[in-house]
């Protein structure tokens, strides 16, 4: 099963709005899907495991999991490029079987 994070600042309200559009998003994808909401310090813990995460702050590279910013689909301003990042990011967990961990992750800034 593929876990997907929705991470903000506290882990509560912005991630349960975030975790709602996305688990509707990913639905048709079928139940191999699990989103959790989860806090910057959640990451952080080693017992703590996520194949995507979504967030709406900025997290350091070294967490090593791919990630899209959630903003977009916060905001109302491009919702449909999140959508488009978590689906690349899903096909290539997908195919690989494993993390899909590289430098041009969509979401990031280049």
């Amino acid at each position: 099963m593929l876990t997907i994070a929705i991470v903000c600042g506290a882990g509560i309200a912005t991630s349960a709005l975030l975790a709602k559009r996305v688990r509707e998003h990913v639905a048709p994808r079928g139940a191999h899907l699990r989103v959790v909401q989860a806090t910057v310090m959640d990451l952080l813990s080693p017992d703590f495991t996520a194949d995507l995460v979504v967030s709406t702050v900025d997290l350091p590279d070294a967490l090593g999991i791919p990630r899209v910013s959630g903003m977009p689909l916060l905001l109302g301003t491009r919702p449909e490029q999140t959508y488009q990042d978590i689906d690349t990011l899903l096909d290539r967990i997908d195919t690989a079987g494993t993390d899909a961990t590289d430098p041009g992750r969509p979401g990031d800034p280049a």
